[in-house]
């Protein structure tokens, strides 16, 4: 894509972008969290307005479009936000990777269940078959149930791990064991899955690398960063008290301009724990002075509350958990 070209799709990608916001913003937002259909509803829209589509953008235009994203949608509903951060990922993946379907699967809405990866035990394995792989194991937290039509699933052979793309459905070989209750982030229909016998074909397989591969990328994403920004932004709008709110947003300035110019693993692990501690504080704080009206569970401020904990508490590796447990 000619440079010229990539930035009138920048332009259009905007204003899609701005369609998007002005759409949710009819919704219920204090439903969208609980309801599947209403983030079903906006999900779609967004990814017809190909919200998600970013992989055809150079890496830099994909951060800022990305951030512009996060920054926006977040404030109106962190369960979007979440599960545009899986379809981003898969399409990430993929577009990294010249598999023969890859064409196929990108006109298509995949969510993920790879963050097991990370994890020293393997928890779905795989043997070869003849052009194709058998499964088994346990996915656990593969969100998008129902909204997401195919999922991008990993899985440990030997001395390697694979990612491979597959039909996000209930059957005999790939059965829904159950769906977690959850505080915050209800519709986003998070479910576990057994595979049973459940095959996936050499065709559909996105990557094979060395064991520890996902850990080593995924220490280098800025997605929840920008996430938790875009959070720290909507709740400047519900502060009452004026020094707060200043001083609230110096802190979140300092901290994005550290974020955005770093690429350093173990940077930004530190900076997303404090980012993290600072919104606590901030959200916490805002409730304080907004007084006994802030338990309403339709405030805004009482679901970034729960939405902070939403996206801080998934996907954590020891690194980061041993960060909060020294800066506490």
């Amino acid at each position: 894509m000619s440079r010229e070209i990539e930035m009138k799709e920048y332009k259009k990608y905007i204003k899609n972008l701005n369609e998007v916001e002005k759409k949710i913003k009819t919704l219920p937002l204090s439903r969208v969290d609980e309801e599947s259909k209403l983030l079903k509803e906006i999900f779609n829209f967004a990814y017809e307005k190909n919200c998600f589509k970013l992989y055809n953008f150079d890496k830099e235009l994909q951060d800022k479009l990305k951030f512009k994203l996060f920054s926006k949608l977040t404030k109106h509903s962190a369960s979007f936000t979440f599960l545009a951060i899986q379809i981003l990922a898969a399409n990430a993946i993929m577009a990294k990777n010249n598999f023969p379907k890859r064409e196929h699967y990108f006109k298509q809405k995949c969510g993920i269940a790879i963050n097991h990866l990370r994890m020293k035990k393997s928890f779905v394995k795989a043997k070869k078959c003849e052009g194709r792989y058998e499964l088994t194991g346990v996915l656990t937290w593969a969100s998008g149930y129902k909204i997401f039509d195919h999922l991008l699933i990993g899985f440990h052979y030997k001395d390697q791990e694979l990612e491979g793309l597959s039909l996000f459905q209930e059957n005999k070989s790939f059965k829904i064991i159950d769906l977690p209750e959850t505080f915050v982030g209800q519709s986003l229909n998070t479910v576990n899955v057994k595979l049973e016998n459940f095959f996936i074909k050499d065709e559909d397989i996105v990557s094979k690398n060395p064991i520890g591969n996902y850990t080593k990328n995924k220490s280098l994403s800025k997605t929840v960063h920008y996430a938790l920004y875009g959070l720290g932004i909507g709740s400047l709008n519900f502060i009452n008290d004026k020094n707060l709110k200043e001083k609230s947003k110096e802190r979140l300035k300092k901290i994005k301009k550290a974020f955005m110019n770093t690429n350093n693993p173990q940077e930004l692990d530190k900076l997303r724990v404090k980012l993290f501690n600072t919104l606590q504080k901030i959200i916490t704080l805002a409730m304080i002075v907004d007084g006994g009206k802030s338990i309403l569970k339709e405030k805004t401020l009482q679901r970034y509350y729960r939405e902070l904990i939403m996206f801080n508490a998934n996907g954590l590796n020891e690194e980061i958990k041993s960060l909060f447990l020294e800066k506490f």
